[in-house]
């Protein structure tokens, strides 16, 4: 064989000695078809397809996901399977140049025909900085449900991928269509779109469609273990010792464990998730001069997931009062200081102006909140005016129940998965109850959750639909357990409801004044009336609530926090009892009028008191009175035992999340590193560098010297097909290479045709390479002694 044969063979064969690229099947046997499935594309019946199809399913599933929330799956289903057919039959027709082009017409078209989706009113509101803010978000923790018109995105997008990704395999692809699929997954993980269990399939899909190429290939196992067995092992190690993941779009990038506080888990974000147990802050947040006593509002959610909120639809500058709701209303005037950094202006709904030093670049959203774009810093003041709903309860039970169309589409949407039993049992409360109007039917919904359902902090959060579990599975919860069950329930039945958060009214220290904390981070119910606009309702055991936060507020005072109160609310100004209910709702010493702080004035039936809920516990009976039960829950909380021995001190263990995401991440990495030879390259440059034996001397001889090679292919040239070693070092010796490299050739050639080279020199020629491997670390030009 002549040496040019020899040279275009080994141009045409893989490193492994198969041929064409990565392990797969040539591109001419995969287009024609060829292989134990006739017609069908070769690639297809790789084994390495299964990872490829396991990473695509766990996206795919995210996109259903999504379509489950809005509606819109079956459509989804559709334009999946057509994309994928597509791609198989067209990897036999078309170049893989080609189909990347076609892939990027399709983009920009879903691109396009979701952008002329989006109506008119709200295209407006569109700008490139809009958009590249969204971008830049949706990158950092913002949910795609946080998008207008979200199924018809995933609608428009969802092909793409999936076009590319079945191209791919047809092609024998294996590697770069998993990469395609990961790509795709690793966005939604961003996103915070994609839960632990669904990484973890992905990643596990990343790693099969890596590692099952790489064994279908003669000798790939013995050519590139080392990187798969590098890539598991790093997998495992991030695993079991990294904690920090994607937190979400209020605080993008955060750090796992710990109990959250009701109030970050209320915070002015587009996002809500509902947690499990959480605790109380008494810390000051800010104060309030206001006429009226009511829910201080902060945001208002449109679109249930199941497990949380979202608030979707653009925002607009602020650039006038708005015009507030469209019945009769009261106007209220009032201010807000700021005692700490805040992001919000709560104020009575509706807020239709503000005005102040830090209201400049406000603005409004489609729900009609006036947002604050930058924090209000301690003692900034907001002047709020407010327009309060002052209607009869008998003309919001006369209302018309025609209600707009965007109203309805938008509130009363439910996941395609909520159980039935939602609606069912609804339905039976508001029969029993003989409420035919929708404000009577909310009304009653309001009393069952009161009477019904205790209040505690220490709760576990179940597993599915939240509302589904806190009324079948539950027998307490807090605020956000409540209101989420009162709009599911509301929502089964055709009435449209929002989800509400902000604070309840704090505690009053004086005719107009109260002081706001972070323990009073509240959530409740707007339920809308045509003619009126949203009506606030409250299904939070009011009673049971304020003994759990004034008995927070009094262990903090006792211990001497710092921060928990101001000039006005200091108990050291009074006699009374820091646990006397008059306290929080009257620091003047009086028993307000009205004890229901959280009523929205237009429901008298509001202000019973609720039967059935005599502590805030879950209904035992163990002795304690409600006080010392509050201080109690809240050391539970904490992770305190109840004689005040510390626990949960440890470090925390990283979540399934964490785990997922940083698998995803290392497996990801690593099937690109091999790939791109760094993987090879860092191997052997270890090996290099530190001691070893292979087993017997020749073996080491010729280690030894294929560690040369490598050094000097780096800085020189290859060894060419057919060139001796003593032909290749002498060729070297005319370009300066030092002599010692020869020393090493001997040892080779001595072990090689000789078979008598001995341990000592064996390992001085190991010694030797390693000497010069470390020399080439800092400056690859050390290696060598020039002229």
């Amino acid at each position: 064989m002549t040496e040019r044969s020899l040279v275009d063979q080994i141009r045409n064969r893989s490193p492994s000695g198969r041929a064409g690229s990565g392990g797969n099947r040539s591109s001419d046997d995969s287009l024609r078809g060829v292989g134990p499935f006739g017609a069908v594309p070769a690639g297809i019946a790789e084994p390495a397809t299964l990872g490829v199809l396991a990473v695509t399913l766990a996206y795919l599933s995210v996109f259903v996901s999504i379509t489950n929330v809005v509606g819109g799956t079956p459509r989804l289903i559709a334009a999946v399977l057509v994309a994928a057919v597509g791609g198989v039959v067209l990897a036999r027709t078309i170049g893989e140049r080609t189909a990347i082009r076609l892939t990027v017409v399709l983009f920009a078209v879903a691109l396009v025909g979701y952008y002329l989706a989006i109506p008119e009113s709200q295209r407006a509101l569109l700008s490139i900085r809009t958009v590249g803010s969204d971008v830049l978000s949706l990158l950092t923790g913002l949910s795609v449900l946080r998008l207008a018109l979200a199924d018809v995105w995933a609608l428009a997008v969802a092909p793409v991928p999936t076009f590319l990704v079945a191209y791919l395999v047809g092609r024998g692809r294996h590697v770069g269509a998993a990469t395609a699929a990961g790509a795709t997954l690793g966005f939604f993980v961003l996103t915070g779109d994609t839960g632990g269990t669904t990484t973890l399939v992905g990643v596990l899909g990343v790693a099969a469609a890596a590692g099952l190429s790489t064994l279908s290939v003669p000798g790939g196992l013995r050519s590139n273990g080392d990187a798969l067995a590098a890539v598991l092992a790093l997998m495992l190690l991030a695993s079991a010792t990294v904690t920090v993941i994607p937190a979400g779009a209020a605080q993008p990038w955060g750090v796992g464990g710990g109990t959250p506080g009701i109030e970050s888990t209320l915070d002015d974000g587009d996002e809500l998730e509902i947690v499990g147990a959480t605790r109380l802050s008494p810390e000051v947040r800010f104060t309030v001069e206001s006429p009226v006593e009511r829910n201080w509002h902060t945001a208002s959610y449109d679109t249930y997931t199941g497990d949380g909120w979202v608030r979707s639809g653009d925002t607009s500058s602020f650039e006038g009062p708005l015009s507030g709701p469209p019945g009769e209303t009261a106007t209220v005037e009032g201010t807000f200081t700021a005692e700490t950094e805040i992001e919000a202006f709560p104020s009575p709904w509706q807020a239709v102006d503000v005005s102040g030093a830090a209201t400049g670049s406000a603005q409004v959203d489609e729900h009609g909140t006036i947002r604050a774009t930058a924090p209000v810093l301690p003692d900034e003041r907001v002047v709020f005016e407010s327009r309060v709903v002052d209607a009869d309860p008998a003309e919001l039970r006369n209302a018309s129940t025609e209600y707009d169309s965007a109203i309805e589409d938008r509130y009363t949407q439910l996941p395609d998965n909520t159980p039935d039993r939602v609606g069912e049992r609804t339905e039976a409360i508001i029969e029993a109850a003989d409420a035919d109007t929708p404000y009577d039917q909310a009304l009653e919904i309001e009393r069952y959750l009161i009477e019904e359902y205790d209040y505690s902090l220490t709760v576990e959060r179940p597993d599915g639909d939240i509302a589904d579990g806190f009324l079948f599975e539950m027998d307490a919860g807090y605020c956000t357990y409540f209101a989420t069950t009162m709009v599911a329930m509301l929502r089964s039945q055709g009435v449209p409801a929002q989800f509400a958060t902000g604070y309840s009214s704090g505690e009053r220290v004086g005719d107009d004044e109260y002081v706001v904390r972070g323990q009073d981070a509240h959530a409740w119910v707007k339920v809308y009336v045509p003619e009126h606009g949203w009506i606030e309702f409250d299904p939070t055991p009011s009673a049971e609530r304020d003994q759990v936060r004034d008995a927070r507020l009094a262990e903090a005072r006792s211990g001497g926090d710092e921060g928990v109160d101001t000039e006005r609310s200091d108990p050291e100004t009074t006699d009374m009892d820091p646990l006397d209910p008059r306290l929080s709702n009257g620091g003047d010493g009086s028993v307000p009028d009205d004890e229901t702080t959280e009523s929205d004035g237009d429901t008298p039936e509001n202000d019973e008191e609720p039967a059935g809920n005599d502590d805030e516990s879950v209904g035992d009976d163990d002795g304690l009175d409600p006080a010392e039960r509050a201080v109690e829950e809240q050391q539970l909380v904490r992770g305190e035992t109840i004689d005040g021995d510390g626990g949960g001190d440890g470090l925390p263990l990283p979540s399934r999340e964490s785990v997922g995401f940083w698998l995803f991440v290392v497996a990801v990495a690593g099937v690109g590193a091999r790939h791109a030879g760094l993987t090879e390259r860092a191997y052997h440059g270890m090996r290099l560098r530190l001691p070893g034996r292979s087993g017997t001397p020749r073996a080491d001889a010729e280690r030894a010297f294929a560690d040369l090679e490598r050094l000097l292919s780096r800085e020189y040239r290859d060894r060419r097909p057919g060139e001796t070693p003593r032909a290749y070092l002498d060729a070297l010796r005319e370009r300066g290479v030092d002599d010692r490299v020869h020393a090493v050739g001997e040892t080779y050639e001595r072990a090689v045709y000789a078979g008598d080279v001995t341990r000592e020199e064996a390992d001085e020629a190991e010694r030797t390479v390693r000497r010069l491997a470390v020399a080439s670390t800092p400056v690859i030009g050390d290696l060598f002694d020039r002229e």
